[in-house]
């Protein structure tokens, strides 16, 4: 009777949060919150699977086919919201920040329709400050563990493809919204950044020239500081040539040409093989074809 109370209240709780999407990690998060507010003895982990077990057995949630221990509720009010890859994606891994060509489609920086979801993770599983969405440090406290981060390879039919960090950036991550809820997303301009250093994961080099081209609202200032956070001379260059192409001048950029280093060139796309066109202002090979090139002509 205890465990059928819980997974009613648990219900009415994702009711009220317009959440369709949850996990095992999340169950047992609102349990303790449903505990602790009547003064009960806090859930174990045994417990919460109990309860979720419960849930399974009426009918209420539905295992995602691939991930474990993630669900889609089957209930009057959630089957009328809408869920989206990025959902599913977020609540197997809750420190998943979106970026690339997702963030692009996001942020109306392409028109490309993505075939794959793309996002990043920290290979040392660092989360920064972020937590949980629907949750609060006090959800974590006494020691009650973070829930392990998932990289599904695929949501229904639609591949994801992982990008890789070292270290988490400390910048650029901002909170976007697919159907609703919210999602960790990459911010114009650590979207235009990322998608530069690696435009295979952003449509291709043209695409991403477009993305520049339409980012009216850049913040230059913001794009700037980014570009000298990642620590990366060459980068710098591109971004430089860009900005100086675009007709978006920042004072940053007279400084980083007095940082070039002589001599050998470095390339604009640096998976191309290396062109005659060339940049001496930037020492950089511009090695796309003209019809690029007009792209990021400043009018």
């Amino acid at each position: 009777m205890w465990v059928k109370s819980f997974a009613s209240q648990i219900l009415r709780d994702l009711a009220d949060s317009r959440r369709r999407v949850l996990s095992d990690w999340r169950i047992h998060v609102i349990a303790r919150r449903i505990a602790h507010a009547d003064n009960a003895p806090l859930p174990d982990k045994k417990k919460a699977i109990a309860i979720r077990s419960e849930l399974v057995q009426r009918g209420d949630i539905v295992s995602v086919e691939g991930i474990a221990d993630v669900y889609v509720l089957n209930v009057a009010y959630a089957n009328l919201l809408e869920v989206s890859e990025e959902q599913i994606i977020q609540e197997a891994n809750p420190w998943a920040v979106f970026g690339f060509l997702t963030a692009m489609t996001h942020h109306g920086l392409t028109d490309l329709v993505a075939r794959d979801v793309y996002a990043i993770a920290i290979r040392n599983g660092e989360t920064g400050e972020r937590l949980p969405f629907g949750t609060m440090p006090e959800d974590w406290a006494n020691g009650f563990d973070l829930p392990r981060p998932k990289q599904p390879k695929g949501v229904r039919d639609v591949s994801v493809n992982w990008t890789q960090l070292s270290q988490e950036p400390g910048f650029g991550v901002m909170v976007g919204y697919s159907f609703g809820l919210p999602i960790y997303l990459t911010d114009v301009e650590r979207t235009l950044l990322d998608a530069l250093k690696m435009p295979d994961k952003a449509g291709g080099i043209a695409k991403v020239f477009q993305a520049w081209r339409s980012a009216d609202g850049m913040d230059v200032g913001k794009l700037v500081t980014y570009a000298d956070k990642y620590d990366n001379k060459v980068l710098r260059q591109r971004v430089g040539f860009l900005l100086e192409g675009l007709g978006r001048p920042h004072p940053r950029l007279d400084e980083w040409r007095d940082e070039l280093q002589r001599g050998g060139s470095v390339k604009l796309v640096a998976s191309s093989p290396y062109a005659e066109t060339y940049s001496a202002k930037w020492n950089l090979s511009l090695n796309v074809p003209p019809s690029v090139l007009a792209i990021i002509e400043a009018d």
